[in-house]
């Protein structure tokens, strides 16, 4: 039944533009020349940044957490405190 499924799937809308223009081989042996060449440099570099950043959206990430952590019980209980000052 798997078989079944496999052979009458529906092709994708972009099978005949992803071969549309390729050599004979090109989908397999790409030209390599066309790659950008990156120092080893420029990739240390790179992950450094990566890192920095990371370490920054973290940061900020906990003190958000933190922040909703400590404001919601107080949000509550100042609703709380209001409601009943009206309802009495």
């Amino acid at each position: 039944m798997v078989t079944a499924m496999k052979n009458n799937k529906r092709e994708r809308k972009s099978f005949n533009n992803s071969f549309a223009g390729t050599k004979n081989g090109a989908l397999y042996n790409p030209d390599k020349s066309k790659t950008p060449k990156h120092t080893p440099e420029q990739i240390a570099a790179a992950k450094a940044a990566f890192k920095i950043e990371a370490a920054k959206e973290d940061k900020k990430r906990k003190i958000v957490l933190i922040s909703v952590i400590i404001a919601a019980p107080l949000l509550c209980w100042l609703l709380f405190e209001v409601l009943g000052y009206f309802i009495n």
